[in-house]
């Protein structure tokens, strides 16, 4: 099943649209668990991908590359590129 960009485009903005109505109906405990859930799993995709890149690279007979943070564990704030967090200013570690 093919889409086009437009489809696509507004599927995303009604998922959107979906998600901070939910947000919005949530209590502050609620988000910060709904947060802590999501990097719990954001945490768990990254420890397959090591793994999985470990496997390959054993394979391959060459280092994996070092995985960089997704979130600051200072704030918790989505880690950008560079080595410090883009909203707090401590050190990507």
């Amino acid at each position: 099943m093919e889409y086009s960009r437009e489809e696509l485009a507004k599927a995303l903005e009604k998922a959107k649209r979906d998600w901070e109505e939910t947000l919005a109906k949530m209590t502050p405990e609620e988000r910060a668990a709904a947060e802590r859930k999501a990097q719990q799993a954001l945490a768990e995709d990254e420890a397959r991908r090591k793994k999985l890149l470990d496997s390959v690279a054993a394979i391959m007979g060459k280092p994996a590359p070092k995985a960089r943070p997704n979130f600051c564990s200072h704030c918790g704030a989505p880690a950008g590129t560079g080595n410090f967090c883009e909203y707090c200013g401590e050190r990507l570690v």
